[in-house]
C-alpha cells in the first residue's frame, strides 16, 4: 500500500538533466535512514530550558484531550437514554454539559496555544543567539572564506524554516497521542468489535508518511540553498559598492539571468513540494472516508438485527473524527519532521563550528599596560594542516621585539606578510608555532576582550554603519560625549568638515561610509582611535592618491594619533617611512632586514627597489 511519486519530478527544473537528478535523489534515499536520531535528540534538547511550561502544557492537553471525546460519548446518552426513551430532561441536561465541555475545553486550547508558542518562540530565539553568538567568536578569515549572505541566511531563513516544525510539532505529537488514546480505550469500552474495524484503515494513514518525508527532506534541502543563494546574490548586489560594480561593468542583464534561474529553480522545487502535500492529503482524506463507510456498514447491520443501538453508531462514527484525525496530523508531522532534518542540518553545521582563536583567562589593566610588543618564532600559514610546506608559510620564524611607544614601519613587495603580521597582534589569527608577548605576557593567555581593548586599528578601507556619525564614534567609546567626540574629531582634522554636513554628527553616512570621501573616512577612522585612546595603534595606510591638501590633514592626523604610542604601520607613503623609528623589511613571509631608512637605503637592495619605486622616488639617471 502506497502512493507512486516517481512522476511528481524532483528535479530542479533548470539547467540539468532531470532523470539524473532523480536517480540521484533515489540513490540519496537509500543512503539515508529515516530519522537522523542525534540531530532529533538534540532538538527535543533544546526544549529542555523550559520543561515546567512543557509539564504545565501536556496536562492541559491531557485534560483536553478528554473533553474533546466526551461530547461523542454524550451523544450515544442523548440518543439511546433520552430521545429513544423519551426523557427530555435528559437530553436537556446532557445537551448542556455537551456545551460546557466543548466552552472549558476551547478556553484551555486557547491557553494551551499561549503557552506553547511561548516556549517555541523561545527555542527560536534561542537558536538565533547561539547561531549569531558562534559567529561572533570566529576569526576574521573564517568571514573572508565565506560568504556573509550564506551566513545571514542560516539565522535568518534557516530558522523561519523551521518555525512550523519548532511551534507544532512536539506539542502536536502530544495532543494527537493523548486524543488517539483516549479514543481509542473509549472506543472498546462502548464496542470492540466496531472498534477493531475503525482500526483495520489505520496502516493506511502510516505506510505513505514514510516515503512523503524522505522527498520533502531532499527537496527542502534543495530549496533552502537556491534560498542561500538567493540571499548571497542580493547581499551583494543591492549593496552600494555591488550595484556600483555592476553598473559600471553593464552586468544587470546577467545578474538578472542569474536572480532567474534562483527563482525558477526555487519555484519549481515548492510546487513539487507543494505536489507531494496535495497527493499525501489525497491519501488520507480517501482513508478519513473509508473508515466512517465500513462502520455505518457494519454498524447498520448489528442495529437492524438489535446487536447494537443507535447511539452506539451515531458515537462511533463521531469519535472516527477524533481517531483519523489526529492520525492524520501524526502523519503530518512525521513528515515535517523528516523534511526538517535538511535545515537542522544546515543550521548545526554553523552552530558547531569551533573558532580558532580562543581568548584566555588573564586580564591586564589599561592603565598598566606599556605597550611593549614582541615575537617570538612565529610562523603562520592560511593552510591549518597539521603539515605545511615551507613554501606556503605567509609567515616564518618572525622575531620582532617593539619598544613602548615605538613606531614601527613594515614594508614589502604584495604578498610579503605584513597584514598577517599586523593581524595576528590583536589575535585575529593566532600562528601555528611560536608565541607572541604583550608586556611579557603571552597573547594566549589574555583575554581577547583585554587584549584588543589597548588595540586601535585604522585600516586601510575603514568600514561605517549606515548609522550617523555620531553612532559610528560610540563604537570605539560607548558613554563618550558629545565634547569627547567633537576632541577626537579636531585632533583628526574632520570636525570641520563634519559640521558642515546637513545634520552634523547626526548624518547619516550612507553604507560603508559612502556619503564621504576617501580622505574623510580616513580621518574619521583616525578619531574614532583617538576617541578609543589605545596603547597601541595597528596602521595600514591606505595607498590610494590623495590631494596635497587631504594628505597634510592626515598625516597631521596621524601625528597626533601616534604620538607616545607603540606603533606597527603598514607603510604606503615615504613620511611614515622616513618618521618610523624601525623599518621592518618583509619578503616572502620573512625578515630580511631592519634598522634606519638610510642605512637601509644603503645595505638592502630590495629595500631601495621599493623605495623608488612604491614611494615614488625618482631615480638617478646614471644607475637606469
Amino acid at each position: 500500500m502506497g502512493i507512486d511519486f516517481r512522476g511528481l519530478g524532483l528535479g530542479s527544473g533548470t539547467g540539468g538533466n532531470d532523470s539524473g537528478r532523480k536517480r540521484w535523489q533515489l540513490r540519496e534515499l537509500a543512503s539515508h535512514e529515516h530519522f537522523d536520531w542525534p540531530i532529533i535528540k538534540r532538538v527535543l534538547l533544546a526544549f529542555r530550558p523550559y520543561w515546567l511550561k512543557a509539564i504545565l502544557v501536556t496536562l492541559i492537553i491531557f485534560i483536553t484531550s478528554i473533553g474533546s471525546v466526551i461530547p461523542a460519548w454524550l451523544t450515544q446518552k442523548i440518543i439511546d437514554d433520552g430521545i429513544q426513551k423519551g426523557q427530555m430532561m435528559t437530553v436537556i441536561y446532557l445537551t448542556c454539559v455537551i456545551i460546557a465541555a466543548a466552552i472549558s475545553t476551547g478556553l484551555l486550547g486557547v491557553w494551551q496555544n499561549w503557552l506553547s508558542n511561548q516556549i517555541a518562540q523561545s527555542v527560536m530565539a534561542d537558536y538565533r543567539l547561539s547561531l549569531f553568538r558562534n559567529l561572533q567568536r570566529q576569526t576574521v578569515n573564517f568571514f573572508a572564506s565565506r560568504q556573509s549572505g550564506d551566513l545571514v541566511s542560516r539565522i535568518i531563513s534557516d530558522v523561519t524554516a523551521i518555525q512550523n516544525v519548532i511551534t507544532s510539532t512536539l506539542v502536536g505529537f502530544i495532543s494527537n497521542i493523548l486524543t488517539i488514546s483516549v479514543t481509542i480505550l473509549l472506543m472498546f469500552q462502548m464496542n470492540w468489535r466496531m472498534s477493531i474495524l475503525a482500526l483495520i484503515v489505520v496502516p493506511g494513514f502510516v505506510i505513505p508518511t514514510q516515503k512523503v518525508g524522505k522527498f520533502r527532506q531532499i527537496l527542502q534541502a534543495e530549496i533552502q540553498q537556491w534560498l542561500s543563494a538567493m540571499t548571497v546574490q542580493l547581499s551583494e548586489v543591492l549593496g552600494v559598492s555591488g550595484a556600483l560594480l555592476i553598473r559600471i561593468f553593464n552586468r544587470e542583464a546577467s545578474e538578472e539571468k542569474k536572480f532567474i534561474v534562483a527563482n525558477d529553480n526555487l519555484r519549481d522545487l515548492q510546487v513539487r513540494q507543494g505536489l507531494i502535500g496535495r497527493w499525501l492529503f489525497m491519501w488520507l482524506g480517501m482513508f478519513s472516508s473509508i473508515g466512517p463507510a465500513l462502520l455505518w456498514g457494519y454498524g447498520g447491520w448489528l442495529v437492524i438485527h438489535q446487536e447494537m443501538r443507535l447511539g452506539v453508531i451515531v458515537a462511533f462514527t463521531t469519535l472516527l473524527t477524533k481517531l483519523y484525525g489526529p492520525l492524520s496530523q501524526l502523519a503530518q508531522i512525521h513528515v515535517n519532521v523528516l523534511s526538517s532534518i535538511a535545515l537542522f542540518r544546515r543550521i548545526y553545521s554553523v552552530m558547531d563550528i569551533e573558532p580558532e582563536v580562543q581568548g584566555g583567562f588573564k586580564t591586564i589593566s589599561p592603565n598598566s599596560v606599556r605597550g611593549h610588543l614582541e615575537f617570538k618564532n612565529v610562523s603562520f600559514s592560511y593552510q591549518r594542516d597539521s603539515q605545511v610546506q615551507e613554501g606556503k608559510m605567509a609567515l616564518h620564524q618572525i622575531n620582532l621585539t617593539i619598544e613602548p611607544g615605538q613606531t614601527v614601519a613594515l614594508v614589502g613587495p604584495s604578498g610579503a606578510g605584513k597584514t598577517t603580521l599586523l593581524n595576528m597582534i590583536p589575535r585575529f589569527s593566532d600562528p601555528i608555532s611560536g608565541q607572541i608577548f604583550l608586556d611579557g605576557i603571552e597573547s594566549r593567555n589574555l583575554s581577547l576582550e583585554s587584549l584588543r581593548s589597548q588595540m586601535g586599528l585604522v585600516p586601510q578601507d575603514p568600514f561605517f554603519f549606515h548609522d550617523t556619525v555620531y553612532n559610528n564614534l560610540l563604537l570605539a567609546k560607548e558613554k563618550a560625549s558629545q565634547e569627547d567626540m567633537e576632541a577626537a574629531c579636531k585632533a583628526a582634522q574632520i570636525h570641520d568638515t563634519i559640521v558642515s554636513l546637513s545634520q552634523g554628527y547626526q548624518t547619516i553616512v550612507g553604507e560603508r561610509g559612502y556619503r564621504l570621501s576617501g580622505g574623510e573616512r580616513q580621518r574619521l577612522a583616525i578619531a574614532r582611535v583617538l576617541l578609543q585612546s589605545p596603547r597601541i595603534v595597528l596602521l595600514d595606510e591606505a595607498t590610494s592618491a590623495l590631494d596635497t591638501v587631504v594628505e597634510r590633514k592626515i598625516q597631521e592626523a596621524l601625528a597626533f594619533l601616534l604620538k607616545g604610542r607603540t606603533a606597527i604601520v603598514i607603510a604606503h607613503r615615504l613620511s611614515t617611512v622616513l618618521a618610523a623609528d624601525k623599518i621592518i623589511v618583509l619578503d616572502k613571509g620573512k625578515i630580511i632586514a631592519s634598522g634606519k631608512h638610510q642605512d637601509l637605503v644603503q645595505t638592502n637592495p630590495l629595500y631601495k627597489i621599493l623605495y623608488e619605486t612604491q614611494f615614488s622616488v625618482p631615480q638617478d639617471p646614471s644607475q637606469r
